[in-house]
């Protein structure tokens, strides 16, 4: 058995934990963007759609945590999660240095080794 199938439990254990983070955004949006991106939330919308994300995301970090204990549901989560977190990088790449010294940069690089570990796991099982 390889590295990656018999440590998958704790990658997505720990995966799903950090995105569960995203919470906070949720929680507190204005605080959360202003954390994250180093930006304000100007209008009633921004403020519904920064909420939305933060418990979208919450909600896949939950899933990663029960693909860990369910593997037969792995799949469609792992590829929902590869999505949206591939997603995430490429858009916060794709801004260049408007994030380089934010958390949003650390995020995007810490979801592309996700991305990475989640990708080999399937191409692996």
């Amino acid at each position: 058995m390889n590295w990656i199938a018999s440590n998958i439990f704790w990658v997505l254990l720990i995966s799903g934990a950090a995105t569960c983070s995203m919470l906070l955004q949720a929680l507190a949006p204005r605080f959360a963007v202003r954390f994250i991106f180093g930006e304000d939330i100007a209008s009633a919308s921004g403020l519904l759609i920064a909420r939305s994300w933060g418990a979208m995301v919450f909600v896949s970090g939950l899933l990663l945590i029960a693909s860990a204990y369910h593997p037969e549901f792995r799949l469609p989560i792992l590829l929902n999660a590869i999505a949206g977190k591939l997603g995430f990088a490429l858009l916060v790449l794709a801004n260049g240095r408007r994030y380089l010294a934010r958390p949003a940069f650390a995020m995007a690089l810490a979801d592309l080794v996700m991305v990475a570990l989640f990708a080999w796991y399937l191409a692996a099982r």
